[in-house]
């Protein structure tokens, strides 16, 4: 059996035993044990209890030695992933996996990267910034509109590592001045945030 042959029996699966648990509540709470009504749904539970059964014989009788591994999934996802690869005609969900992977460097804007540079930078800023979760630093040339002479506060979560080398994505900051200086300020960090380093920035220059 096939990883997607797989993926659809799950999602079949999970489908069945809702509507299945959904009827039983029916039967249960809402309907009266010795009417006509009682006895179809009560056999229509029996049916779809007999097929989630079936399915999951199926699926537990699937050969061992097959590479693939279950992962849980949201079903809304499944069922996402299952329409691209129809839309691309990817022939199957793992293959279309596989292709995302492997094409994971395409589906970054490798053009929006800007490489870290630390060099340049004010010791005491750094310092101060110890004891929180922002970081500083500054790019190794002009690039994607920011200046040398322009310095970035980000989070550590914007750092994305490329051939063993630091780059953050240009679209993820924004132009924002502090005092003097033009600073680069990540999406991630919040009004909190800026005003947090906002107040050590001034602190700082003004015991100078």
């Amino acid at each position: 059996m096939s990883t997607y042959s797989q993926e659809i029996l799950e999602l079949k699966k999970e489908i069945l035993t809702e509507i299945s648990n959904e009827l039983k509540n029916i039967t249960n709470f809402k309907i009266k044990t010795n009417t006509k009504a009682y006895y179809e749904l009560k056999k229509t539970i029996s049916k779809w209890d007999s097929e989630i059964n079936e399915i999951s014989n199926s699926i537990n009788h699937n050969d061992i030695n097959e590479k693939f591994s279950f992962i849980k999934i949201d079903r809304k996802t499944l069922e996402s992933l299952i329409n691209l690869n129809n839309k691309l005609k990817g022939g199957g969900i793992s293959k279309l996996l596989d292709t995302l992977t492997i094409n994971y460097e395409e589906f970054f804007v490798k053009d929006s990267l800007i490489e870290i540079s630390y060099s340049d930078l004010n010791k005491k800023i750094q310092m101060a910034l110890n004891n929180t979760d922002l970081y500083i630093c500054g790019v190794l040339d002009n690039e994607y509109g920011i200046k040398s002479n322009e310095k970035i506060l980000y989070k550590i979560d914007d750092v994305i590592i490329y051939e063993n080398k630091e780059y953050l994505d240009a679209k993820n900051l924004k132009k924002y001045p502090i005092g003097e200086y033009i600073f680069w300020i990540s999406l991630n960090c919040t009004l909190a945030d800026i005003e947090k380093f906002n107040s050590l920035y001034f602190n700082i220059f003004s015991n100078k």
